[in-house]
Order: C-alpha cells, then sequence, then structure tokens
C-alpha cells in the first residue's frame, strides 16, 4: 500500500496519549500494510476490534499482534465487498470494490445520474460532496476519464452525462489534452480518414438526439472517446467536425451508415449488466446546489512512496465540516478525538481539517476509528486506491506473443528522442502514435511473419486501426527529406572509415560506414558533415552500390530508413553482430496485459539477455504521454506464465 486513507478516527481510552493522532496514524498503516488491492479501490464502511490499553505507547513493532484481529476483519470484509458496476448494492453494504480509477469515475456518475450520490456513504472518497465532489474527481484523474466515458457509453450514458457536465467540459478537456500530450488543436478535415474512422467509432453516440448539447460538452465528448476506442486517429483529429453532434445532422446520419474498411464497431453494454432507470436531474451538474462532505479524509503516507501533486494540492485546502451526527453529543471526559488530515512523519498533530483527493487509482484505504474505552476500536472509514485511463477494445485480456521485445523499442524511441517521456508531458513528439510506430517497426525488423503474431493485431486494436487500415495513415505525413540529428551517431564518434555519397535524380545522400543513410536531401551543394560524429570525407558510390537517394512518401518509408540505423544502433549497444541483433532482441516470448493506464508486459527473468539489460533497454518507461499508458514490466523466475 503506497497511502492509507482514513476518513474519521475517534478514540477513546484511560489516560491521554501525547501525539495520539500521529501514533494512530502510524500504526493502522502499519497494522493494514499487509492489505494490496492492487489496480483497485477499497471502501471499507466500518470494522471493530479491541487494543490493549497500552497499544499506543507501545513500540510500533507490536502493531501486529496488537491490531491482529482488526487486520483479520478488514481483510474479510473486504473480501466480500460488491461490486457497485456489476451488482445492486445497498446504500449499507459494509464494503464495496471498484476495479480501478475507471470503473470508480464511471460509478460516481451513474449514482450522480439517478441521484443515488447522497444515499451511498462510500463516496466519502470523492473529494467534494454532490456534483461538484464527481466533477472535481473526474478533474483530477484525467488518466482515467477515456475509459470512465467508454463504460459510460456502453451504457448508453455518455451523451447524458456530457450534457450534464455543462461547462465544466471545458477544463474536462484541457486536463485531457494536457495528460495526452494531445498538441495544437487543429480541425481535421470532414472526410479525411481521420475523422471518418471516428464517427464510425462513435456511432452509438449519435444513435439519438440530444435535446442540448454545446460546443464545451461535444468537443470533450469526441476527445475522451476517441482516446479510448480510435487514439492514434483522435491524435491526427483532436476537434470534431462541425455537423458531428448537431440536432440538423441526426436525420441525415440515420440514413448513412459507415460502411468502407474503415468502420469501427463501437463497444457494446457488458453482458449481465443490470440496466438502470435514471430519474430526471438538473441539466447542468455545475449549476446543481452542492453540499459539503460529511468528514474530511485523514491521509497517511509513507515516508518513501509515490505522490501525486495534484492530491497533495487538493489536501492542502482547507475545508469547514459539520458535525456527524453521532458527534453532536458532547464527548466524554475521556473521549479524544482525532479528525486531522495525518501523515507518516508528522512530528505534531495537524489540527486543521483539511480535503484530500482520493489517492491515485492504486494504493489507499480509508478508515475512521474510534477506540473505545479500554481499548475497544471501531472503524468507520472509506478505504480507496487504485489507478487506471483510456481502454481501447484490447484492455484487460492477456495476449502470448513471441514477440514480447518488440516493447523494448520504445526504450531506444525515447533515448533517441521520438517521444518524451513524463518529464515533458507537454510534448508530444513525432506525429506518428508510438502503437503504430511499433507495428512499422517490428514489421521491417522481423519480417512478414510478424503478421501472424497475436502482437500485430494488438497493435493495431490498441490504436484503434481497423483491419486492412496502414499503419500510420492518419498521422501527418514526415518531412520528404530524411536527416538525422547528430546525437544519434554519438556511438561511432570514434570510427575513422569514409563515408560514402551517391548523387542521383537531383537528389544526394551521405550513408555512414555502419550501413545506414544519415541525410538524403534535394540540390546539387555539397554536403558537409562535420557536425555529426565520426565523420570522414566521404566517397562517391554508383546507385547501385547504394540505394539512389529518393524522397519520403509515408511514414513506411521513414521507418525504413530508421529500421536501418536500429540495426546498427542495437548491435552497437548490445554488441551482438548488426545481422541478427534485432532478431535476438525482438525474439522473446512474453504475456502482455493493458488496463486504461497500465501496460504491463511479462517475460522470463532466464530468458532475458543480459545485454538487455546493461544497454538499459528494459527499464520501466513510466506515463508515456503519447501512448496514454505506463509500461512497466515484470520478469518471473519462470517464464511470462
Amino acid at each position: 500500500m503506497d497511502d492509507l486513507r482514513i476518513v474519521r478516527a475517534r478514540v477513546r481510552g484511560g489516560e491521554p496519549v501525547p501525539d495520539l493522532d500521529a501514533r494512530f496514524a502510524r500504526r493502522a498503516e502499519s497494522a493494514l500494510r499487509g492489505l494490496d488491492p492492487g489496480r483497485a479501490i477499497l471502501c471499507l464502511r466500518e470494522a471493530s476490534g479491541v487494543l490493549a490499553e497500552d497499544a499506543f505507547a507501545a513500540p510500533l513493532s507490536r502493531t501486529q499482534t496488537d491490531w491482529q484481529p482488526i487486520s483479520r476483519q478488514v481483510q474479510a470484509r473486504l473480501a466480500a465487498a460488491r461490486h457497485p458496476w456489476r451488482d445492486v448494492v445497498m446504500p449499507d453494504a459494509m464494503a464495496v470494490c471498484f476495479a480501478d480509477t475507471a470503473e470508480w469515475l464511471a460509478c460516481a456518475a451513474l449514482d450522480l445520474l439517478a441521484q443515488r450520490i447522497e444515499r451511498c456513504w462510500w463516496w466519502c472518497s470523492l473529494p467534494l460532496a454532490g456534483a461538484a465532489g464527481v466533477i472535481a474527481a473526474w478533474q483530477q484523474h484525467p488518466h482515467a476519464v477515456p475509459a470512465a466515458l467508454a463504460l459510460l457509453a456502453g451504457r448508453g450514458l455518455a451523451v447524458r452525462f456530457a450534457q450534464a457536465v455543462g461547462t465544466q467540459a471545458a477544463a474536462l478537456r484541457q486536463g485531457l489534452t494536457q495528460h495526452f500530450a494531445m498538441g495544437g488543436d487543429v480541425a481535421a478535415p470532414a472526410d479525411s480518414p481521420a475523422v471518418q474512422t471516428l464517427i464510425a467509432a462513435l456511432s452509438d453516440c449519435t444513435a439519438a438526439p440530444p435535446a442540448q448539447l454545446p460546443e464545451a460538452p461535444r468537443a470533450w465528448l469526441w476527445l475522451a472517446l476517441g482516446l479510448a476506442r480510435a487514439p492514434a486517429a483522435v491524435c491526427a483529429a483532436p476537434l470534431p467536425p462541425a455537423v458531428w453532434m448537431r440536432p440538423q445532422a441526426f436525420a441525415a446520419n440515420a440514413h448513412r451508415r459507415l460502411t468502407s474498411d474503415m468502420a469501427v464497431t463501437p463497444p457494446t453494454c457488458e453482458p449481465g449488466l443490470r440496466e438502470q432507470a435514471l430519474p430526471d436531474i438538473p441539466q447542468r451538474l455545475d449549476e446543481a446546489p452542492t453540499q459539503p462532505p460529511p468528514f474530511a479524509p485523514i491521509p497517511v503516507r509513507h515516508a518513501i512512496g509515490r505522490s501525486v501533486a495534484a492530491i497533495l494540492q487538493a489536501a492542502n485546502d482547507p475545508i469547514v465540516l459539520p458535525l456527524a451526527p453521532d458527534e453532536a453529543r458532547a464527548p466524554l471526559p475521556s473521549q479524544t478525538t482525532a479528525r486531522a488530515r495525518l501523515r507518516w512523519n508528522d512530528v505534531e498533530p495537524i489540527k486543521a481539517l483539511e480535503s484530500s483527493a482520493p489517492v491515485r487509482a492504486a494504493d489507499a484505504v480509508g478508515a475512521a476509528t474510534e477506540v473505545l474505552a479500554a481499548g475497544s476500536i471501531s472503524v468507520h472509514a472509506a478505504h480507496t486506491a487504485a489507478p487506471i485511463a483510456g481502454a481501447p477494445h484490447s484492455f484487460g485480456a492477456a495476449l502470448e506473443t513471441a514477440y514480447g521485445g518488440v516493447f523494448h523499442l520504445l526504450n531506444l524511441a525515447l533515448a533517441l528522442g521520438l517521444y518524451p517521456d513524463f518529464t515533458r508531458p507537454a510534448e508530444r513528439g513525432i506525429a506518428l502514435h508510438p502503437w503504430d510506430y511499433l507495428a512499422l517497426l517490428a514489421r521491417e525488423l522481423i519480417g512478414t511473419e510478424f503478421e501472424a503474431d497475436p502482437l500485430c493485431g494488438w497493435l493495431a486494436d490498441a490504436a484503434g486501426r481497423p483491419l486492412g487500415v496502414e499503419a500510420g495513415l492518419w498521422a501527418s505525413a514526415p518531412e520528404g527529406d530524411w536527416q538525422m540529428p547528430p546525437h544519434w551517431l554519438a556511438p561511432w564518434a570514434a570510427q575513422a572509415k569514409p563515408w560514402r555519397c551517391v548523387v542521383a535524380r537531383g537528389r544526394q545522400a551521405l550513408w555512414h560506414p555502419a550501413g545506414f543513410c544519415v541525410v538524403d536531401v534535394g540540390g546539387d551543394e555539397t554536403l558537409q558533415g562535420v557536425q555529426w560524429p565520426g565523420w570522414v570525407a566521404p566517397r562517391r558510390a554508383v546507385p547501385n552500390v547504394r540505394p539512389a537517394p529518393r524522397a519520403i512518401c509515408s511514414w513506411a518509408d521513414w521507418i525504413t530508413r530508421f529500421a536501418a540505423f536500429v540495426r546498427a544502433r542495437l548491435a552497437a549497444a548490445t554488441g551482438w553482430p548488426q545481422g541478427d541483433a534485432a532478431q535476438r532482441l525482438l525474439r522473446v516470448p512474453a504475456r502482455v496485459c493493458r488496463s486504461a493506464e497500465y501496460l504491463e508486459v511479462r517475460m522470463s527473468l532466464a530468458a532475458l539477455p543480459i545485454e538487455v539489460r546493461l544497454a538499459g533497454l528494459d527499464r520501466d518507461l513510466g506515463w508515456l504521454p503519447a501512448a496514454g499508458c505506463d509500461l512497466r514490466y515484470r520478469f518471473d523466475a519462470g517464464g511470462p506464465e
């Protein structure tokens, strides 16, 4: 667990304990450390147990023994938690579970539309109460918004929720563009392949005309669902065409369906889901009256661990909270109430009540505790935790592939600067989507046999490409001239062999002694390569020795030039022969599992060549904005299974 969130705590006992709030927080975190919800969000309403009178004065090493009855009860109740997205859960349920942050957001929106948000105790995990809390949660977790909206679309509620969000949709869309590094908002032509693919992918949104859908919700709906269903296409067309979701366009769209090869079938509602009738709600959630939350969360943080700036910022905004009904009575003389935000390394208790957003999807437990006289504990709390984000059709299912090393090529791309990492979230990199980059480069390095591997179809599905659509079709075309940045040639700075120059068709190219083209441009001026490391005056080569220069016409052409450099660069990094370096790197069995935020690649540690580890090609990438996921490797002793 990275974070323990305590919603409310009361302590009753004999003698007062100094720094009770900090002592309680540390022991609660230590006692519940064994709970690992993974990427799920668990909410526990209440637990009880008995503690020794000196439990808070005893050393931390005794916590597991003192708190064992409470820990067992918490584990048992969380194991029996109900799932609001799949099941009908009564408001008095003891524990509930959400599969990930996207499901948590979708359930919050669903309960808000159904006017159940105030009756369900587990929504105390929201940063605010009511509609304001739902919108704030969607704003604080942009990584999960595409998948959450896709879940609502599966029940036919995405348009209704977008309509209810109102003007807040502009802020939600801005969060998506920043988090996924969408770049500038340039409207693509309505007849472009990317726009037509998106219209087909989002056809369920236009099944029935809305009463009114302003521009901001319309643009947010297009971008969020596009990131979930066709991310490569929405990167090329982040703004909807003028006719999409317009009332006057519904009549025409009802008689015109896209039946071309680019047609994409939108996800359907999951089988077995209980349809729920939704009462009428205000047209605008941003205009709905809001109430302050019933009590403030109490986050407990590790001394070492992740922290999310947005959560920390929200936690520093103090709020005024009303007393809960059971707090209205006069406190007992021996009662000490702990209702402050607690931190792992607190030295002095924090007295102010402060609000905290639910922890960023993956490791939190909320709990409110009441230690009664002689040592009984009653926990009235919510446990929250888990992460997630956008979701193509391939989410959730594990994939077995013989070419798990293909994902190592993303580490190479980041090292070369083709895509920015999490340290540069505002940059997008090259126009080619990362999944299309992998698809084209893997096919170039491996050959046509890669097309028979399941990973080839997975990459197309993750990018939102229908079968038969060429990778990179939607991306803006690369420049016609080819020229490598000087830092790419740093590994060959000490080489002393002459380069080769090829002139033909009004163009000229320079070839590196390692076997790749460094520059291919038009013009008759003599190329001087003094800015490139390892430059040696070139010799003239005839076109039949080296390929004749030609302009780049597509991303497939660009990848062909790039692949020759990749073979040489992999050989230089691993020490393998250049002829089989790519095959040895890429041909590694693996299991690939994708969630809305995470991409996990499982491999056998024994099958991983040590040269790959030394070259740094197997490092976790973290959040990759252009791909909209967090790539992580998991190495098992026995293999990917």
